[in-house]
């Protein structure tokens, strides 16, 4: 049952993140996919991936942050927290990763790393080429990590991605 459960919750999860992508305002996107990845932390869990779980605590922590920039008293210290977030991120996957003994469990770090950047960014087009980025990583992980969901949502996202690229792209 647990099984079946964290399937759904990954299901819904990609569906998120799925239209996140999809938006065209920088802010919508940031916060849909706060909410997204909420719900992948609950799927690792309930799966036992730990370093995921790890990897979307800190990539939702870094969603709020992020659509958050803008505001009092964030926005005057915007460079600073990204990059702090980063190293966070990139130190506390890099514990966990150490902690499990795989190496499978440093894809999320580079999966997180590439979407966290994206979500910082004003541009929506280059949110959208980080996530690109990010979508490779989280694939792998998640079809090792037996959360076929995600994984197929990750497939999913790659192809998602390109198609709001072109959708939203500039006319020269």
């Amino acid at each position: 049952m647990l099984i079946i459960a964290s399937q759904i919750i990954g299901f819904a999860a990609v569906g998120l993140y799925l239209l996140s992508y999809q938006l065209k305002k920088r802010k919508q996107i940031v916060w849909i996919t706060c909410v997204s990845n909420a719900l992948y932390v609950l799927q690792y869990l309930l799966l036992g991936a730990f370093s995921g779980a790890v990897m979307d605590i800190m990539s939702t922590v870094s969603s709020f942050l992020a659509a958050k920039k803008n505001d009092a008293p964030f926005k005057r210290y915007s460079r600073a927290l990204v990059w702090s977030n980063m190293i966070i991120i990139a130190a506390v996957g890099l514990i966990s990763a150490y902690v499990q003994g795989e190496w499978i469990e440093l894809l999320p770090i580079a999966g997180a790393l590439f979407q966290t950047g994206g979500l910082w960014c004003d541009n929506e087009q280059t949110i959208r080429k980080f996530g690109l980025c990010s979508a490779p990583f989280w694939l792998v992980y998640n079809f090792i990590s037996r959360a076929y969901g995600p994984a197929l949502g990750s497939l999913i996202a790659i192809i998602s991605i390109i198609v709001a690229m072109i959708r939203y792209r500039k006319k020269a």
